[in-house]
């Protein structure tokens, strides 16, 4: 994962759920951010990596 895509999806779901500055956060409140965007990233890149090689034998 890119360093820079993590920070960047951090900020935008922190944008989405806070009125804040994202540089006044406390580093402990963006690293919870930083946390979920690694998640996202990573199921978006596992479903698209099934979406690549067809669908799922049921």
């Amino acid at each position: 994962m890119i360093r820079n895509q993590v920070e960047l999806v951090a900020q935008a779901f922190y944008a989405a759920e806070c009125s804040g500055e994202w540089q006044n956060e406390p580093e402990a409140t963006r690293e919870r951010f930083r946390d979920c965007a690694r998640t996202a990233i990573a199921t978006l890149n596992r479903q698209m990596a099934q979406l690549r090689t067809g669908p799922a034998e049921k």
